[in-house]
């Protein structure tokens, strides 16, 4: 062989693929081309996987003088192959060029133009057109992408144009966003790229969205046809233009890694024992199947687990709804049941290819932050793949705290991360959009990520890991002034967190009263959060969450489980649920409420769930099982009469009753009260005290009932204003009301996170605030010191 042409490197999953294809293409090229083998993991390379370190001793011995061509067989083999790129040395990095050729077809043509002199960008081009022969002797055009645009009807069809304004375009949140609400509606609903010519795509796919190409200033245009074609523009037109106003921001920092540093993530300090995280090597059975019908329907079980584990482990909106999307892409059934019902593949090996296919378009997005939910597409696969039995379950390593060394934390594993046994987490490949690197940030475990180069030269794990999330730097093995240097400031952070004024989840005013701070909540890991912030418990644990974007609501069984680890995240503290708060801009199509010319004044809150009593009942027996032992209270949404509340104390009774009937142990009795967001409930709160055992004032709905301006809207954002003196005013009669009858009255609102808005409340005589955990320091500190 020699190194005087231009050297490959084949990087597949299958180390017999990659032996079979470079003996293929030597057969046509002889010795003249150094062809390297980057496949499989574990000894030997039997297992399937890519190994990017593999990848960096391949590309060192075959890119020559000349270069090297990486040729990948599948979407996630390029992630492992940028990560090389990133490791190797920047002299070998800057003559390879990856290839998005077929991987047998590329190789091939590629060895035989390298065999013939063919310089570097030659020789990737030839591999680029490895199709090209076959398919010109077929006489096909180039095959559509998974992705492919839809034929556009103008039969009665409305749209509007909007402007994407997130400045990193259309990415996985907001058409995330998209494909939820679309689903809401009776309509044929498609996206188009106006500014890049991008042809429409459908809604019901964010894989198919992601091939949009829309970056920040691209116009899209939101077409539909249907009963609803109209409500559903101008929904969709809005969540475009309003796309980014709400996501986590990434902080400036965590941009990229700098020499001899990782990416900060999460800020903080941490040094403890070092402990790796394991997988355990998924093996599918080949083997096929003889009832399609019911392998489907293991398929459908298997999805439905999934999405209960994804509910209860994100809960809150946006990742949820991220996860839930992948996990159901078109893309990814369509070819999953067409394996099932036409190749008799199992199940696991169906969704496999469905997913991978996923994931490839996913991988050749230009945005990066569409790349990065490649992490979060493995994730969801793994989960598929163990509810089917197929892979081991994800295990997270025992023992005391310490710090975690991961090649690529997913998701699912940084939610069940417990802030109290993981001191800090250092990462080998993920980057700072992950939702991982989100996830930590909000349960405050310091980390950084891109940490391979740091790493590249190490045999085996450090016995000790010191990190600074902060600045982006890890020490291997600190010694012990550094070790103690970290602890120290570690013990800072965490105080300053927590803040010294935060005694048992309550602070002491200068001028005497007490104030309780609370924690609002959608999941386990933010209960987790609260309890690590020092929460006095959870204010307002929203319920929502687990019934959106399904095509059913969750039985009782499953309803228990979910509220039940939410609690046991937060042991001891008490816990107020709020029950299902739907309609609105919470539209549940599984329950078929009839279009409302105003859904914010129509069928919401709790005059939705006692117009479906069987609903109601169901879920107030899961609140009643799951709390059994605990200190469970009741919230009630979108009161307006006290006729409401008798009504749901009526339910309340008959749930009891069923379960003393079916011989279910339950909690009981338990305190009932109302969310007062209807400006008459305000008004009339003394007439409403002697029917609840609390009150808590949801400020914004309040503030968009009083003053009449939606909430969100772009225009109306000044009215948006829970400090107007009107809805002060409202407040205040509240708190008198509820200190008159002896209720205690919460605030639970975005409101009671803003400092100035909490002295405010407290001086209006609230006793309760309910926020973000992130901001109870912050609100503990102006509390006292003003």
């Amino acid at each position: 062989m020699s190194k005087s042409t231009v050297g490959l490197v084949l990087v597949s999953h299958s180390r017999a693929l990659a032996e079979a294809t470079r003996k293929l293409a030597t057969q046509m090229t002889g010795d003249v081309v150094v062809i390297e083998c980057a496949a499989g993991i574990g000894e030997a390379g039997e297992e399937l996987g890519t190994d990017a370190m593999a990848i960096v001793a391949a590309l060192e011995t075959a890119a020559g003088e000349q270069g090297a061509v990486v040729l990948m067989d599948l979407g996630s083999a390029l992630l492992s192959a940028e990560t090389a790129l990133d490791l190797v040395d920047a002299s070998i990095a800057a003559k390879t060029r990856l290839s998005s050729g077929p991987f047998v077809e590329g190789a091939v043509a590629a060895a035989v133009r390298a065999a013939g002199g063919g310089s570097l960008d030659e020789v990737a081009a030839e591999a680029g057109r490895g199709l090209a022969a076959k398919q010109e002797q077929l006489g096909e055009a180039a095959p559509a992408p998974a992705t492919a645009p839809i034929e556009k009807s103008a039969e009665h069809e409305i749209w509007e144009d909007a402007v994407i304004e997130d400045a990193h375009g259309l990415h996985a949140r907001p058409a995330a966003r998209i494909v939820s609400r679309a689903s809401q509606f009776d309509a044929k609903i498609t996206v188009e790229n106006r500014t890049n010519g991008k042809e429409p795509r459908a809604t019901d796919s964010v894989i198919a969205l992601s091939g949009l190409g829309a970056r920040r200033g691209h116009v899209l245009r939101i077409a539909a046809t249907g009963r609803e074609a109209e409500a559903a523009v101008r929904a969709l037109a809005a969540l475009v233009r309003e796309a980014g106003t709400n996501d986590v921001a990434v902080p400036q920092a965590a941009a990229e890694a700098t020499k001899g540093r990782g990416i900060p993530i999460a800020a903080g300090a941490a040094v403890g024992p070092c402990v790796r995280l394991q997988r355990a090597a998924v093996r599918l059975s080949q083997h096929t199947i003889e009832d399609p019908p019911t392998e489907l329907d293991e398929l459908t079980a298997a999805l439905d687990r999934v999405e209960r584990e994804i509910r209860s482990a994100f809960g809150r909106d946006d990742m949820a709804i991220v996860h839930v999307a992948l996990l159901r892409d078109p893309v990814i059934l369509q070819t999953a049941r067409d394996l099932i019902t036409e190749s008799r593949r199992n199940a696991a090996v169906a969704y496999h290819s469905g997913a991978t296919r996923a994931a490839e378009a996913l991988a050749n997005a230009d945005d990066p932050y569409m790349r990065a939910r490649v992490a979060d597409l493995r994730d969801i696969e793994l989960a598929v793949l163990r509810a089917l039995g197929a892979a081991p379950a994800a295990a997270l390593p025992e023992g005391p705290p310490a710090i975690l060394l991961a090649d690529e934390l997913l998701p699912s594993e940084a939610a069940r991360l417990d802030p109290a046994r993981v001191l800090g987490v250092v990462d080998l490949r993920g980057g700072p959009t992950s939702h991982a690197a989100i996830l930590l940030r909000g349960a405050g475990i310091p980390a950084v990520f891109g940490a391979a180069p740091l790493l590249k030269d190490l045999s085996e794990s450090p016995a000790r890991l010191g990190l600074d999330g902060s600045t982006g730097e890890v020490w291997l093995d600190p010694d012990p002034t550094l070790t103690a240097d970290l602890e120290r400031r570690r013990a800072e952070e965490r105080a300053a967190r927590r803040s010294a004024a935060v005694s048992h989840g309550k602070v002491t005013l200068r001028s005497g009263p007490t104030v309780e701070l609370w924690a609002n909540a959608a999941s386990a890991l933010e209960a987790r959060a609260a309890k690590e912030a020092g929460a006095f418990g959870i204010g307002l644990l929203r319920t929502e969450m687990f019934f959106l974007d399904r095509s059913e609501a969750p039985g009782e069984d499953e309803q228990a489980d979910l509220y039940a680890e939410v609690l046991a995240a937060f042991p001891g503290a008490p816990i107020v649920i709020r029950t299902l708060d739907a309609g609105g801009d919470k539209r549940l199509p599984w329950l078929h409420v009839p279009p409302e010319e105003n859904p914010y004044l129509g069928l919401r809150g709790i005059r939705l769930s006692l117009d479906r009593p069987d609903l109601l009942e169901t879920q107030l027996r899961a609140i009643l099982r799951a709390g059994r032992g605990r200190d469970v209270r009741i919230m009630i949404p979108m009161v307006s009469v006290a006729s409401e509340i008798e009504a749901t104390r009526a339910a309340l009774a008959r749930a009891a009753r069923a379960l003393d009937a079916a011989g279910k142990p339950h909690l009981g009795p338990v305190p009932l009260g109302i969310m007062v967001e209807v400006p008459a409930a305000a008004l009339l709160a003394d007439r409403l005290a002697p029917h609840v055992d609390f009150f808590s004032i949801g400020t914004n709905d309040l503030t968009q009932y009083t003053l009449a301006a939606e909430r969100g809207h772009p225009r109306l954002a000044a009215l948006a204003d829970a400090g107007n003196p009107a809805v002060l005013d409202l407040v205040g009669r509240v708190a008198k009301a509820g200190q008159a009858a002896g209720r205690a009255v919460s605030v639970c609102g975005e409101a009671a996170a803003d400092p100035k808005l909490a002295a405010t409340f407290v001086d209006l005589g609230i006793t309760r605030l309910s926020m973000g955990p992130a901001a109870i320091a912050r609100v503990a500190a102006a509390l006292v010191a003003g």
